[in-house]
Formats: C-alpha cells, sequence, structure tokens
C-alpha cells in the first residue's frame, strides 16, 4: 500500500496543512501550494494561477460554488491530471477567477475517494495512504 506523508507548511507564522501538487497544463507540469481542506468539495485554483496558452479553463463545467460568506461563485470543472506525491491521479478541478482567498486549495472530489487521508496534528503532518482496489464486490 502506498503511504505519501507531507509535513504541514509555515505559512503566515502558524503551521499548515499545505502540500504540494502538480498539475499538467496541456503538456506542461506545474506545481501549486495547496491548503487540505477536508470540508471543500473541490480543489480550488486561482485562475490567475493558470496560463491561458495550456488551458482555456472556461470550457469546463460551469458550477455555483457557495463560499464562507454565504455568496456563490463561477467554479469551471476541468478533469485534470494531478501528482500527489508519487500518486498520479485524474479528478474534477475547480478553477475561478472570484476566488476571494489567497491560496488553493485540495479538497475531496477525486482525492479522499482513493485515498484514506489522515491531519496527525500533533506531528503535523499529513498522511495519503493509498486505497487499493482489490476487485471484489464489497456491497454486501
Amino acid at each position: 500500500m502506498t503511504t505519501v506523508r507531507f509535513p504541514y507548511k509555515q505559512i503566515r507564522g502558524k503551521v499548515q496543512p499545505f502540500i504540494p501538487i502538480g498539475m499538467k497544463l496541456g503538456e506542461t507540469w506545474k506545481r501549486f501550494e495547496a491548503y487540505v481542506d477536508s470540508g471543500a468539495t473541490y480543489t480550488l485554483i486561482q485562475a490567475q494561477q493558470i496560463d491561458p496558452a495550456f488551458l482555456d479553463f472556461r470550457t469546463g463545467e460551469r458550477v455555483a460554488i457557495q463560499v464562507g460568506s454565504g455568496s456563490t461563485i463561477a467554479v469551471y470543472l476541468n478533469q485534470i491530471q494531478l501528482q500527489l506525491g508519487t500518486e498520479l491521479l485524474t479528478c474534477p478541478v475547480g478553477i475561478s477567477d472570484q476566488l476571494g482567498i489567497r491560496l488553493n486549495v485540495l479538497g475531496k472530489a477525486g482525492i479522499f475517494d482513493r485515498f484514506h487521508v489522515c491531519f496527525r496534528q500533533s506531528q503535523r503532518s499529513l498522511l495519503f495512504e493509498k486505497i487499493e482496489v482489490t476487485g471484489e464486490d464489497s456491497s454486501g
């Protein structure tokens, strides 16, 4: 079973669960820092960080996402290949030019169903343990 460990990072004077992720945009890989948020449905990236020469993010499915203030913003969901440690996976990534926060977020969709994610607060680290699919029907 593959396990990837990420130490928390010092951001603005606080130790937080930020991890590096890679995103394949066209034929190019780009590195992003993302805050791991178990309450976020989707991985969200600021549009300003996406070069339109590599990805026209507005071709993705437009959805409305409710943010912390209660208002909604437009997000474009694109199926994008991500690298998480040594693991490659494709999942929905929301890209928006309306994010009011200055950080990217790693959310649940496409990630938390493939990994057991453990926030080890006392050790200031995150563990992503790949879920092995055996092919057996476990529905009972």
